[in-house]
């Protein structure tokens, strides 16, 4: 799996902007990221909230994602490459 090359995950039981804590700013999901080329989106996910770590899945692996990671988002590509699911924390 992806995930084994990234920092450990950090366990948690929400996702998206119900992770936020109150008072932070930082996006904690990325709508506008559908379509985006996959490595362009995990720069801007990084570059946005440096909380996380964006890492990029294979086609097969997005069909159900077991793990949430309160300091991971999943990014699931179409065929061509492009983020096919919006991207959210967890």
């Amino acid at each position: 799996m992806a995930a084994e090359k990234y920092p450990p995950c950090f366990k948690c039981d929400c996702s998206g902007d119900d992770c936020r804590r109150p008072g932070e700013t930082v996006p904690y999901e990325w709508p506008e990221l559908i379509g985006v080329e996959i490595m362009k989106a995990k720069v801007t996910i990084e570059n946005t909230n440096p909380n996380v770590t964006a890492v990029p899945m294979a086609d097969c692996e997005c069909i159900h994602t077991s793990q949430l990671c309160c300091n991971r988002v999943w990014l699931c590509p179409d065929k061509k490459g492009l983020v096919r699911l919006k991207p959210i924390v967890g």
